[in-house]
């Protein structure tokens, strides 16, 4: 299948690592441009430098604090100057969640308002594209509950909701709004991993609570935002997506 990828200007929002570097380097492999950013410069510069290799696509990468309104202002509007447009933007970052006033008010700063301040920047520029997206990476923890309570679960069922408004909304100017909500999915260095190590009891519980008896890959979760965000999705929009391999119980 042709996704209509070639040539098509994709900024992601968190992409040195984990399922937002898996999801870059697809759209690489696919003829894409790229605009990616992260807080960590090291991880980025080597992020580059690999995404050059797999593509023939050029890649701005640039630090930002998504949590910083002028730090995520100033990479949307340089890295669409560098793209020389905008069809596609992937919301991936996520704020340190926690229980507590900050924990709640960090994650709302990067999932909820992240998402605002970047479609506000974007949106004139995404208008005039002819495959426009916007996809928002969620998690099932949204859905349901994993044993332990946080700012992150109900945050990301926000972005759901929001999702869905926009694309209504949005969708009469010609721009998809779709969220994507993983599982369990475990990287090197991510929480999953770190969840291994700490908790092994509780990370072989949720290993059998998914019915292929283990966690997720951050490529089957890659492939699956590439292709949401990509003009072989053209009619999805509004809605939201469980990539998770059944381990959710539930139905919508």
């Amino acid at each position: 299948m042709d996704l209509g990828l070639d040539d098509a200007k994709v900024m992601i929002l968190g992409a040195s690592r984990g399922i937002g570097r898996m999801t870059a380097e697809i759209f690489a492999e696919e003829g894409a441009n790229l605009a990616i950013c992260a807080r960590n410069l090291e991880g980025l510069e080597v992020a580059k430098k690999e995404l050059l290799s797999v593509g023939n696509g050029s890649v701005f990468a640039s630090t930002a604090d998504l949590s910083d309104a002028e730090s995520l202002r100033d990479f949307v509007e340089v890295g669409i100057q560098e793209l020389g447009g905008l069809d596609i933007l992937i919301h991936n970052a996520t704020g340190v969640s926690g229980q507590d006033e900050e924990g709640w008010r960090g994650t709302f700063e990067v999932d909820v308002l992240g998402a605002v301040r970047a479609i506000e920047i974007a949106q004139p520029t995404l208008e005039k594209s002819e495959n426009a997206s916007i996809t928002f990476i969620g998690s099932t923890a949204s859905k349901q509950w994993f044993g332990r309570w946080s700012s992150y679960g109900p945050l990301k069922g926000a972005m759901r909701v929001l999702a869905n408004e926009l694309g209504q909304a949005l969708g009469k100017r010609g721009i998809r709004v779709n969220a994507l909500s993983p599982g369990a999915t475990w990287f090197p260095g991510g929480s999953w991993d770190r969840t291994k190590e700490a908790n092994p009891d509780f990370y072989k519980s949720v290993e059998r609570s998914v019915p292929f008896g283990r966690l997720g890959h951050v490529d089957e979760i890659a492939r699956s935002i590439v292709f949401l965000a990509s003009p072989a999705a053209s009619w999805i929009n509004a809605t939201h997506i469980v990539v998770d391999g059944g381990q959710g119980k539930f139905v919508d």
